[in-house]
């Protein structure tokens, strides 16, 4: 299978780094989608991985839309808009796609370790979310943290409050903090507080490598799939 690789930064590289190791992927392509001329002439592939900024939405949409759903995508990116996310759903209407704000392992994991944490507990416990990143990371919270808020909340039954400020009791609320500093690859922590006793979830990323050999898992399980969008649940099970 041929890839097509958006994005030629730090994550683009060790994405195809990744793909390089692997004999599914005959062809690597790489592109840098803030040139103008981006994908004009660009090559036919089959699996698009899209590790840079949401303005590359609309040329991987245009890009994907004249391939006729030929061409996968996964996306790897953070940062859309309510917009975009619709565009994302509809770009899905024609093609096969995956969307994650997260590609690591482990992060599955400890989705499905929230799930079963929250059968058990129910409503019986406060939920703070605590995530971490270096100090070039532009946006907040981290996309792994709402992602990680709706495990907790998929019903959205609960106000989501992003750190707090001034006077007030708790109330039915999930609380989201923020943290940037340094050189961390990305920390997230789920805190779930009862009375007398506290339950916590730690996952820790200690390089890149992770996120990009997932979302690389994720484009060869993508191919030759039908358009709708996909999970990650589909790809590690």
């Amino acid at each position: 299978m041929n890839i097509g690789i958006v994005g030629t930064g730090a994550m683009g590289q060790i994405v195809r780094e990744s793909a390089e190791q692997l004999p599914q992927f005959d062809k690597i392509y790489s592109i840098e989608p803030s040139r103008r001329d981006a994908f004009q002439n660009f090559p036919p592939v089959d699996v698009i991985i899209d590790f840079s900024h949401p303005d590359a939405l609309n040329k991987i949409y245009d890009y994907v839309s004249e391939r006729k759903g030929k061409t996968g995508v996964v996306f790897a990116t953070t940062g859309y808009s309510e917009e975009d996310n619709e565009r994302i759903k509809k770009l899905s209407e024609i093609a096969p796609v995956i969307k994650s704000a997260n590609f690591s392992f482990g992060i599955y994991i400890l989705k499905e370790m929230i799930g079963h944490v929250k059968k058990v507990l129910g409503d019986n416990a406060d939920i703070e979310i605590i995530e971490k990143h270096h100090n070039q990371k532009i946006d907040a919270p981290s996309g792994t943290a709402l992602l990680l808020a709706e495990a907790c909340d998929p019903e959205h039954n609960k106000e989501w409050k992003f750190g707090r400020k001034g006077e007030g009791k708790r109330e039915n609320e999930i609380g989201i903090h923020s943290i940037r500093g340094g050189t961390i690859f990305g920390e997230h922590q789920i805190i779930f507080a009862m009375k007398d006793e506290i339950v916590e979830i730690h996952h820790q990323a200690f390089s890149k490598k992770i996120f990009a050999e997932g979302a690389v898992k994720a484009a060869i399980w993508l191919e030759g799939k039908k358009a709708g969008m996909y999970t990650l649940n589909e790809v590690f099970k």
